[in-house]
């Protein structure tokens, strides 16, 4: 689904084929339906755990806040009024993630603690792995590649060390590193840069 603006209203477009790869062999068929399952499950339902969990305290929203300003694509003019606004903007940006984390945890009617809602679903992605190193079996598939770019987006933060502590992500997801730095002549860089080298 998309939102398409400059329209009055927006108009709302879906692409019933955006998780289908044609196959006409049954087997691969087969394998295509399973991994649109789980791409629909990423992208319906763990998506909307992330915000929620990294901005799930005032802590871990300025944390979010202080990644977000010193890596963020900001403007010369947007950094100075960083600096020059400082702890003002800083706290009110803090209190912002602060209270969209708690209107996302509401609008995708998550349970009180969110922190117990993530361990789930990283539980039930790394169940589905069923003993192999990746969704795709011996290879990553799209599944697996949309998943890895969602815990990319939290990686290094207090929500992904959480998550490591509490589920089997962590093997899987170095697993996903690991594969595609070989495949690439540059290297996969984190989501977070101020995780390179570590």
């Amino acid at each position: 689904k998309e939102w398409i603006y400059g329209k009055e209203p927006p108009t709302k477009v879906v692409y019933p084929n955006k998780y289908s790869i044609m196959e006409s062999d049954p087997d691969l068929h087969q394998e295509a339906v399973r991994v649109k399952k789980w791409r629909k499950w990423i992208d319906d339902h763990f998506v909307h755990m992330i915000s929620p969990n990294v901005y799930r305290t005032w802590e871990e929203s300025l944390v979010a806040f202080d990644y977000f300003t010193n890596n963020g694509n900001f403007t010369d003019f947007q950094k100075t009024l960083f600096r020059y606004f400082g702890a003002l903007s800083r706290y009110f940006g803090a209190l912002a993630m602060f209270k969209i984390g708690k209107t996302l945890k509401k609008r995708h009617n998550l349970g009180e603690n969110v922190r117990l809602d993530m361990y789930a679903a990283l539980r039930k992605w790394t169940k589905g792995l069923e003993g192999k190193p990746f969704n795709g079996g011996d290879t990553p598939n799209m599944a697996d590649i949309e998943m890895w770019g969602m815990c990319s987006a939290f990686h290094g933060m207090p929500t992904w060390e959480d998550a490591c502590k509490n589920t089997k992500i962590a093997a899987w997801y170095n697993r996903m590193e690991a594969h595609l730095n070989s495949r690439s002549s540059v290297g996969v860089v984190s989501a977070n840069p101020t995780l390179i080298g570590t």
